[in-house]
Formats: C-alpha cells, structure tokens, sequence
C-alpha cells in the first residue's frame, strides 16, 4: 500500500502541525508500514520567499518539492507532506510570475494525480500565523495565497488532475 497524504494552504494554518500528527497517527496505526514526514522543505531553500521571493527561488522551491515527494514516494510506504506542490505555484502566481507559474502547472498536473488525499486548512479556521522569521505576517498576502490556490484546485478537480480525496478543513 502506497499513500501520500499532503495539507495544502497558506502560511500559518497549522499545515505543519496537522502533518505532525497524522505521521504520528499513522505510525501508531499502521506499525509495518513505513512512513515519512517532508516538512518544512521551504524553510532551506538559500534564496528570499514570501513577498520578496524570485524567480529563481520559486524554481528552487519547485523542483526540490518535487524531488523531495519522488524520492520519498519510492522509499516509504506513507508519505505525509504540510504542503503540496500547488501551494509552491500559489505562491509564484502571488509573486507576480504568472509565465513560470503557469509553466508549473502544466508540469505539476501529473504530480497532483499522486496526491491520495489533499487537505487544504482555510485561513477562517486556523489562525496559526505568528513571526517566526520565515513566514510573512502580512493578512492580505496570506489571503491572495488562499484564493490562487482555492482557484488551482478547482481548476485541477475539474481537469481531472485530482484523483485522490480534496478536503477543506
């Protein structure tokens, strides 16, 4: 059994915190399967996010949440991410880098189908967003993030890029 459970949603929703507790939770119950937690994979890239990210670092950001999912995907059996890669194009498209946002997505339609489940954790139900030096505070700017990627989900659920389960929580 091969499973990738991902949280999707702006910064400051509790998508590493709810990632925690299912890698816990399915390790409690699924004790012969192997399971691997990615978190936080933006907090290393070596080039500015949020608002005052790049081009550059927005392709970074990509190819190694992509890189990181493929690899992890072959080697465990459960697979737990805190974020999918349609939040890395929510946050190009918010950047203001529609063309590589939009060449994103095409390459990205294909990795979405490996999603099993995909939780998006709204912004009205979680407020977790505090300075920790990473994340960028700013309420319009986690707002803009969540509606690009409530308007990429829809777009993908209806291309039939989305074959797992697609929760709002």
């Amino acid at each position: 059994m091969k499973k990738h459970i991902t949280f999707s949603g702006s910064h400051g929703t509790g998508k590493s915190t709810s990632a925690a507790k299912e890698y816990r939770d399915q390790k409690i119950f699924h004790p012969d399967k192997s399971v691997c937690l990615l978190c936080d994979l933006e907090a290393h890239c070596p080039l500015p996010i949020n608002k005052e990210t790049t081009d550059k670092a927005q392709l970074w950001l990509f190819s190694n949440h992509i890189r990181k999912e493929i690899e992890a995907r072959d080697r465990f059996d459960i697979v737990i991410t805190d974020r999918s890669v349609v939040d890395v194009i929510a946050y190009t498209y918010a950047a203001g880098f529609e063309a590589l946002a939009c060449s994103m997505l095409g390459f990205a339609e294909h990795h979405v189908s490996t999603y099993d489940e995909i939780t998006v954790k709204q912004i009205k139900h979680n407020q977790y967003c505090h300075s920790d030096g990473i994340r960028e505070t700013d309420p319009g700017f986690r707002a803009q993030v969540e509606t690009i990627l409530k308007e990429l989900y829809r777009d993908l659920k209806k291309a039939g890029s989305i074959r797992g389960s697609l929760f709002y929580a």
